[in-house]
Order: C-alpha cells, then structure tokens, then sequence
C-alpha cells in the first residue's frame, strides 16, 4: 500500500515522547508498506538528521519555525483557528503535499496529529487516518483549570473553547481515528467522533529497554529521576509542584534523597528553581539515559495536567525502574496502583510512596518486575498496533 504519512516535525531524533510514538508508527508502516513522509522542520538539519532521512528513503521536509508571541496570537484569531494550527499554516506545505499527491497515486494518508489535518486534500479518495496524540481540547481545558493568574486563565479558557470547536471539525474528516487511550478515545467521541471508527493505538515504551539486564536495588542510590521535555508546560508544572511541595517532605524522612532532572530545553524559571533547591541537579540533555536509570532508584511523574499517555511513564516500567506518580500521570495506562506504580495525588501520599520505594527493597522488586511484564504484554508493537493492520485491511478488502 502507497501511504503518504504527515506529521508536525522531523521525528527523528526520537527525544521526546511525541516524536518517539511518531517514530514507532512510521517504523511499523515502513517495515510493511511504501511510506513517503512529509514534515516541518523547525532548525537545519543535524548530519544524524540527514542521514536518517537518507536511510529512510522518501522524506521531504519544509521550514517552519513561527513563534507564540502576542502578534501571532492575534493573527490566529483573525485567521479564525487556534494558535497551534495558524503556527503550522504553511503554503509551501500545502504545495509539498499537492505536489505527492500528482506525482503518486496514494492509496492512504496518514496524519500524525491533529495540526497536519489542514492538510488533508480535500477530495482524497483514498484511506483517511488520523492519530490524535492528545485530546487537545481536554489538554487545554486541564491547563485553563490549574492556571491561577486570572488574565491567564481567561486566555487559556478561551484558547480551549477554540480548540474544541476547531477539532471537533476535523474528525469528520476521516475515515478512522486512533487515539492513545480510551479515556481520550471517550473524549473524542464526545465531542463528535463515530465511536464505531474511533480506536486506541497507544503510546509504546521503547522495546530495546526490555532487552537490557534488571536494575538493582542495592546498586542504585537514594535517587529520584525524572525524564521528560522540559519546555511542555504541564512538565514544567508538575516539576515545580513537586520541588516546592513534595521534596521537602521527602527530605524530612531520607535527608540523604536526590532528584536529578534530566531533559532538554528547560526554561530559566526552572532552572534557577532546580538550582535552588535543596537535593536538586538539573543535569540538561543526555543522551545516555541509561546512565540515568542505573543510578536511580525512583522514576517521578507529577503533572497534573496535559493529555495523552505518558511515554516517558512506559519506558521506566519497560526497564525495570518503579514509578510514582499522580493519578493524572498515569492516565489512559494498563497500570494497576500498587501493583505496577505507586500513585499520590497529594503531597503527602507522594512522598510518602517515594519513601516507601526508597526503603524498600522487596516493594521495589516488585514493581520493577510487574511494570516490564505489563510492558512486554501490552505495549509493544506487534501486539499494541494490531487496529492499524485492520484499518488498513479494511480498505484493501473494500477497494
């Protein structure tokens, strides 16, 4: 089958959780069809990038980097869209796709979240897809909840309402629609999506992790880790919560504790908090994260908003880390509380569960095993992608 798959930027490298689900779609569908990609580009390419691209084979990407100032803000709003979507309006995109779409008779057209469905030919006879790595509505409407400044909020409620109406439209528009979770799968539904076309392809952990020899307790420090983009506001808002309310209360029990804060891209604000805080390293980008999961002894996930699965929650549970979180961040996952995480939505349960995994060797022992079994079980491609194969089937039988 001829796909033309689009998506929002170059996936590779896969350093984030976007990218790595991205990355793991294109993978599968490139083991199995002939797949061209088109994407943005927000820098020049690295030589990595390049190569990647080169080894991939049919890949045409497009420059676009446009800000979130006040100017653009405006701008979405005389051009009637959200903010995201005016950000990737681009006619040389629309021309790159019109462009495929004269030169090669596509059979499907695979489009990777929901700021790619602008352009969706219109007319396309072939297959429709769409995988919606958010509810994006519900994300934004969680934002507008925990925003305490007042004329903050009022802009974000508003900028909810608008993404509500905007990706209620776009679903029509195609033939299935694939969502990470069932909770977001609900969510598309209720604002307007055929629940009989509507299905769950989830987020994956990275599969290599699995192949890797099990943690140990003893060998790990009193450590807590967290990995994650550091430039996502819900990120940044559960790191904040968790230095300023629930890592003192950790301390007071293990003085020795640390949190160490690994990712790319941290604002200033976060910064000089880490730098601050007592027990805290902020330690940037890394690409060895593998480093990072030996020495720890704890994975955190704090947020208490955004939307989707947590692939970052995935790849701690597939090597063997436990994790604790709020029940937020665990959201949409197959995980049992107790049995896979541990779970607080308070700063006192969360600490108190970290505590507890620190301390206790067989509690630890017992997540780190549970969480690579579910991970082998259920979030792995073969088994994790079978809706895609039937979609695509589908339309094969029906052609």
């Amino acid at each position: 089958m001829r796909i033309l798959f689009l998506t929002s930027e170059l996936p590779y490298p896969a350093d984030s959780g976007g990218r790595i689900k991205t990355l793991s779609i294109l993978e599968y569908l490139h083991a199995r069809h002939d797949v061209a990609l088109l994407c943005f580009r927000r820098h020049e390419m690295s030589s990595d990038e390049a190569s990647w691209a080169q080894s991939f084979g049919k890949v045409t990407s497009i420059p676009l980097n446009l800000g979130r100032g006040p100017m653009n803000v405006a701008r979405s709003y005389l051009a009637r869209v959200p903010l995201s979507i005016w950000r990737n309006g681009s006619a040389a995109m629309a021309n790159a796709v019109g462009d495929a779409m004269r030169t090669t008779a596509f059979d499907c057209v695979f489009v990777d979240h929901w700021l790619m469905a602008q352009y969706l030919p219109d007319g396309f006879r072939g297959l429709k897809l769409l995988h919606e790595h958010n509810a994006e509505y519900v994300m934004w409407a969680r934002q507008a909840a925990i925003e305490r400044r007042p004329f903050f909020r009022q802009l974000v409620e508003l900028e909810s309402r608008r993404v509500r109406r905007y990706e209620a439209v776009v679903l029509q528009r195609f033939d299935t629609i694939f969502a990470v979770s069932d909770a977001d799968r609900h969510a598309l539904v209720a604002i307007g999506a055929d629940p009989s076309r509507s299905q769950v392809l989830p987020n994956l952990a990275d599969p290599e992790l699995l192949d890797r020899p099990a943690l140990s307790f003893d060998q790990a420090a009193p450590e807590m880790l967290y990995f994650g983009t550091l430039s996502w506001q819900p990120n940044i808002e559960g790191l904040t919560y968790f230095m300023h309310s629930v890592l003192p209360l950790v301390r007071e029990k293990m003085p020795e504790a640390r949190l160490s804060i690994a990712g790319r891209d941290a604002p200033a604000t976060l910064a000089r908090l880490a730098a601050t805080t007592d027990g805290v390293e902020l330690l940037g980008l890394t690409s060895d994260a593998e480093t990072l999961y030996l020495r720890a002894r704890v994975f955190i996930e704090t947020t208490r908003s955004g939307g989707g699965t947590k692939v970052k929650v995935l790849n701690a549970l597939a090597r063997g880390l436990p994790v604790v979180a709020t029940t937020q961040a665990i959201e949409g996952l197959d995980v049992r509380p107790g049995e896979h995480v541990l779970t607080g939505d308070d700063a006192e349960s969360l600490a108190d569960a970290v505590v507890s995994v620190l301390r206790d060797p067989a509690l630890w022992q017992g997540l780190s095993d549970s969480g690579r079994s579910l991970v082998r079980a259920r979030y792995l491609a073969e088994v994790a992608y079978t809706p895609l194969d039937e979609a695509l089937s589908r339309t094969r039988t029906t052609a």
